[in-house]
């Protein structure tokens, strides 16, 4: 499904979050409460709260990588919460960012972008002309056949950014995208997700400890107690608070 920038409609699916709860030791742990939230398609939303909240969880639970406890998650047309075998949501719906990139070391740049594509069906030539253009687009074509160890951490997420942009995910989820880089590394990666949204429509939840990072999104979504606080963010006011 193509992204139709030149009409402004975004390909991006929506995801609806209704009445989610989450524990962990048998109930002794109450991580999700009553969780409801909606993202529109070709939002970014940010997720935010302090350590354990569950942010994570909740991230993990969209992308069919947990079950909630009781509740109810909707991505586009799929009802995540009733799929008996998520994997080929997983491999068509979304993409996956994690705060360590979880490349694989004894592969190239090139042929770790091109993993998600082994198996679909499509001839090695065409797998190395989307890799290939997948990491020009994170600006790292010079770099398609270094190893993972010879590359910077930002470099390494943005080929872990391009791996997860593969197949073209409707909905990229991000769990600390920025969380092992430094301040000006990490506003690369948001710009390059920002980029992602602008030119493919993408829907992107991500979550952050960084108020720069969450800045950067359309909303933030504060999670305490196990419960949702949210709050709207303007442009306006991310512009602003990356020029201070």
């Amino acid at each position: 499904m193509a992204c139709d920038v030149a009409s402004g409609v975004p390909r991006g699916v929506a995801v609806t979050i209704e009445g989610v709860r989450k524990s962990f030791e048998g109930g002794r742990i109450r991580a999700l409460e009553e969780i409801s939230l909606r993202v529109e398609p070709g939002e970014i939303v940010a997720l935010t709260g302090p350590s354990g909240c569950g942010k994570s969880t909740l991230l993990n639970m969209v992308g069919a990588l947990d079950r909630p406890d009781a509740g109810r998650i909707q991505v586009g047309d799929v009802e995540v919460t009733a799929l008996r075998d998520p994997v080929e949501y997983r491999a068509t719906t979304i993409g996956f960012v994690f705060q360590f990139h979880h490349l694989i070391p004894t592969l190239t740049a090139l042929e770790n972008v091109q993993l998600p594509l082994l198996g679909r069906g499509i001839a090695r030539a065409e797998r190395v002309r989307r890799a290939r253009e997948l990491v020009a687009e994170v600006g790292l074509a010079d770099r398609e056949r270094s190893s993972p160890a010879t590359l910077s951490g930002g470099e390494r997420q943005r080929i872990a950014l391009a791996r997860a942009l593969a197949l073209d995910p409707p909905l990229l989820l991000a769990d600390e995208p920025t969380g092992a880089l430094d301040s000006a590394t990490g506003a690369q990666i948001v710009a390059l997700l920002q980029r992602v949204r602008a030119e493919r429509g993408t829907t992107i939840l991500l979550v952050t400890n960084d108020d720069r990072v969450a800045l950067a999104a359309d909303r933030i979504v504060r999670l305490r107690d196990g419960r949702a606080e949210e709050g709207a963010v303007t442009r306006s006011v991310a512009r602003r608070s990356g020029e201070a």
